[in-house]
């Protein structure tokens, strides 16, 4: 009897709450029901469709958009959230005041990203990207050439000292950290310990976020902070990585690389750095968290792309020995056998970055970008109302037939100079778009492009691994669910 009471009221108490939220929402609930959506199931909607992880979810939108082609609506339970790939749409969306709040799906990255950009509201967005705009302009990230081509040249040993084929994700993950830690934050690396914690730390935010978009109950930060293990090893990782970056900026300031608001290598070179902004700019951080937070940020967001990308664009070459021969006669060409990588040497190495796009456009980076309507914005066949749930699934824009056609074929003319420009220019923007876009995209791409140059004049690659057998596995970047193993022959 007691038990059937209290079911009873627990079925109460969920009707008057889903009833309260279906009053609350009513004019956003209105607008998504008239617009194409998934069957969907009594009170959960289409939460199965993302129940499961973020892998299954960007197939089924990949094949929602295929069938919708405009705007529809995926339910979360009784919660719509509007979904567009739609390319005319992505640039109001994108460019629009009305939708640079991200989600609230996002509020489980401020456990470990604080208030950096990719989490922050927009309010304190606006303060820190203008900080942060210097750090990664071309003319500051021009003076981390000799650095990324000394990375460079210590990968390509660590690869010569492997006998048999292997996955070279860490190996590039470990080189993204040193890039990173050597350019944007200090002058130094960091040791193996701390970067296998920051491994550690980005494999628990991934399973963290994805998890967060169709569980609401993930983004009460607090309940994750007590009750997920992950969560709670994370954390503890967080504040050891934190404790060394903070020994090695003090270093900076009380040794002789800090000069004068400039970080001063070895070679004489100069640039700013993250630390030296923040010191330097009467607006920027004034306490050690907000710093933290930037620079957990750059670690994370800069990595685990520069990583995915690394590992995909060598697996793809391996695959396709006539394009990756075809890279190779550009980097002789232009760069020659042994002579480090110049700016003008990086403006002129076009298929190298055609191979790059096409390889982000076929494989993936960030699957989806999440923001929310603040106010209401006009799209081209609805308008969102305020307060909505909007989704961006770049994977599935990168794959729509209309732009792409043959997706699954790996085909680097697609980012001809002719081609690019006969396509809507958000037909595909695997660093997002707008004002609140990916700052690190030069970053991003100079660096990608001189380790693919030491690599590939140094080594052919090689795999027995189709393309057609890698399962991905999303979190908040595509990575491989299993090893990609492959074989490094010297040139």
């Amino acid at each position: 009897m007691v038990l059937f009471m209290l079911l009873s009221l627990t079925c109460l108490l969920l009707s008057v709450l889903y009833l309260q939220f279906r009053w609350r929402y009513r004019h956003i609930i209105a607008t998504a029901n008239k617009l194409p959506c998934p069957p969907t199931w009594p009170f959960i909607g289409n939460a199965l469709f993302f129940l499961e992880n973020i892998t299954s979810t960007t197939k089924h939108l990949l094949r929602f958009g295929t069938k919708f082609k405009t705007i529809f609506c995926i339910w979360v339970g009784p919660s719509p959230i509007f979904v567009t790939s739609n390319p005319s749409d992505l640039k109001i969306l994108l460019n629009s005041s009305t939708t640079l709040e991200k989600d609230s799906s996002y509020n489980v990255l401020k456990i470990f990203l604080g208030n950096g950009l990719i989490a922050a509201p927009v309010t304190t967005w606006k303060k820190y990207r203008r900080l942060m705009d210097p750090l990664m302009h071309p003319s500051n990230i021009e003076h981390f050439l000799p650095v990324f081509n000394d990375i460079a040249k210590g990968l390509v040993e660590e690869i010569r000292g492997q006998s048999q084929p292997f996955d070279p994700t860490n190996l590039f993950f470990h080189a993204a950290i040193n890039s990173i830690s050597r350019t944007i934050i200090t002058k130094k690396d960091v040791d193996m310990l701390t970067k296998l914690k920051i491994q550690k730390i980005l494999f628990a935010v991934g399973s963290l976020y994805t998890e967060s978009i169709a569980r609401p109950w993930f983004q009460i930060v607090w309940l994750v902070r007590l009750l997920h293990s992950d969560s709670k090893r994370a954390i503890q990782y967080l504040f050891d990585v934190n404790m060394t970056y903070d020994k090695l900026c003090i270093e900076d300031v009380n040794g002789t690389n800090f000069i004068h608001g400039l970080e001063k290598g070895s070679d004489g070179f100069q640039y700013k750095t993250l630390w030296d902004v923040s010191l330097n700019n009467p607006n920027g951080p004034t306490d050690n968290h907000n710093w933290r937070d930037e620079r957990s940020t750059m670690i994370g967001a800069g990595s685990d792309t520069i990583v995915s990308a690394l590992t995909f664009v060598t697996v793809t070459l391996a695959n396709h020995p006539d394009v990756q021969e075809k890279v190779q006669k550009e980097i002789q060409e232009v760069v020659g056998d042994s002579s480090d990588v110049t700016l003008a040497d990086l403006n002129c190495l076009t298929y190298l970055e055609q191979v790059i796009m096409e390889t982000l456009r076929l494989h993936g980076s960030v699957p989806i970008i999440m923001r929310q309507a603040t106010k209401d914005t006009k799209l081209s066949t609805c308008t969102i109302p305020a307060g909505s749930r909007v989704m961006i699934p770049l994977f599935a824009l990168g794959h729509n037939e209309d732009y792409f056609p043959e997706p699954k074929k790996f085909l680097p003319d697609r980012f001809s100079p002719e081609a690019a420009r006969e396509r809507h220019v958000y037909a595909f923007i695997p660093f997002s778009g707008g004002p609140r876009n990916c700052i690190g995209k030069r970053y991003s791409l100079m660096y990608m492009k001189t380790i693919l140059v030491h690599m590939l004049r140094t080594f052919r690659v090689h795999t027995t691994l189709r393309l057609n057998d890698i399962e991905y596995e999303a979190k908040i970047v595509m990575f491989s669910k299993h090893k990609l193993p492959l074989e490094f022959e010297c040139r």
